[in-house]
């Protein structure tokens, strides 16, 4: 099932798939830290015309100093040749405390992504649309040097993730995520999240 922000004109041709994990790791990351600026990684690959999100690596809610950033993506790329060749950094996703949708706060990191990744996109959580289960990003997709709004019909996702992913806001699952500003303050924590959802029924959904 497709769903997603509202379609804008010239918006990306290519498509986005999500991961049930990807995406609700990304979520949660963004309920445990609703008080502040969070960023994370999308990592994934290009299948033809459609970009495939398949894991999410939540990085920071304190200001993204940028040899921090710079640290984190480079261990986030030594994970992407050990975990599956095929991975790389695809988009970044945001939120900010005042719920904002924007994507100037994070263009310029955006901007970096894009020069490695030309189909690198953004996405801001709308948490407004968290109570609904609807799909809570907007995303912005490169396109010819810019960024374009992506429609809803680019965007996939299995129905059933929302509302799983709203049990676990529900159970207050999000307390278990850990970002790099978690595992730079203690190192015996992994923000690679390996058990995050270990055993949980959304383990054993399907991406799209």
């Amino acid at each position: 099932k497709t769903v997603g922000p509202v379609r804008c004109t010239m918006a990306p041709s290519a498509g986005y798939s999500f991961h049930p994990q990807a995406y609700a790791k990304a979520v949660l990351h963004v309920c445990k830290h609703s008080s502040s600026s969070v960023l994370g990684l999308f990592l994934g690959h290009a299948d033809g015309k459609v970009i495939k999100v398949v894991e999410t690596i939540p990085l920071f809610h304190t200001h993204a100093l940028g040899p921090m950033l710079k640290i984190a993506c480079m261990l986030a790329e030594e994970h992407c040749k050990s975990a599956d060749a095929s991975l790389e950094i695809v988009g970044i996703y945001h939120a900010t405390p005042s719920g904002s949708t924007e994507m100037t706060p994070v263009k310029a990191i955006a901007d970096k992504i894009a020069a490695n990744f030309a189909s690198a996109s953004v996405w801001s959580l709308d948490a407004s649309k968290l109570p609904d289960k609807h799909f809570a990003f907007k995303g912005m997709g490169r396109v010819k040097d810019e960024w374009k709004a992506v429609g809803s019909d680019l965007v996939s996702l299995n129905s059933e993730v929302l509302s799983e992913t709203s049990r676990l806001i529900g159970e207050m699952r999000f307390l278990d995520v850990v970002d790099f500003d978690d595992h730079l303050a203690d190192g015996n924590k992994s923000w690679l999240n390996e058990t995050l959802f270990a055993g949980d029924k959304l383990e054993k959904i399907r991406a799209d």
